[in-house]
């Protein structure tokens, strides 16, 4: 693979700073969704929360897959 051009470099370096502010900004549901008094509600929403938060680290992951030049392997 060819080196990176510096709009690819930029919209990596983008894509991971993203995902990090929006796994920062979700940490407050945790102690939110535990004030809920439904227990079912609350699980569910812990499952959707974690996925979410799984599939972000997925995206970065793959985005520092392809700034190393290994974005064939997908993940």
């Amino acid at each position: 693979m060819e080196p990176l051009s510096q709009s690819e470099s930029e919209a990596i370096a983008q894509i991971k700073e993203i995902c990090h502010r929006i796994v920062r900004e979700m940490m407050p549901l945790q102690p939110t969704i535990g004030k809920l008094q439904d227990g079912a509600v609350r699980q569910t929403l812990y499952e959707n929360v974690y996925q979410l938060t799984a599939q972000l680290e997925t995206v970065k992951k793959q985005a520092i897959r392809y700034e190393k030049g290994d974005a064939n392997r997908v993940l």
